[in-house]
């Protein structure tokens, strides 16, 4: 899997692609806890080229949350496919996060 970031409009969007599994969840929370120390505490996650989307992965969003809303932070998901929607939906998280349709609506 493959992680970017780009800071925009005091933003922190996260992109990570491929599948969201345990494998990668230690990466992709690794990514986060080093925007977090650089006292980061608006993070977008931009899941469009997230395919697939393991317990672990949701771990990471769970953890995440907690520890921005810790440090009056924020976050937001964005730019999820009907697959991983669909995930959201089954495990009951979906009105747990803030999910917008895509990053115009997520940064605004």
């Amino acid at each position: 899997m493959e992680i970017s970031i780009e800071k925009k409009n005091g933003w922190n969007i996260i992109y990570p692609a491929g599948r969201l599994d345990i494998h990668i969840s230690q990466q992709l929370e690794d990514t986060v806890e080093k925007v977090i120390g650089q006292k980061e505490t608006k993070i977008i996650f931009n899941l469009e080229n997230v395919e697939y989307l393991s317990s672990s992965g949701l771990r990471v969003f769970i953890s995440t949350m907690r520890k921005l809303k810790d440090l009056k932070g924020e976050m937001r998901i964005c730019s999820i496919s009907e697959t991983v929607a669909k995930i959201f939906r089954i495990v009951e998280l979906e009105s747990m996060f803030k999910i917008f349709p895509d990053e115009t609506a997520a940064i605004s």
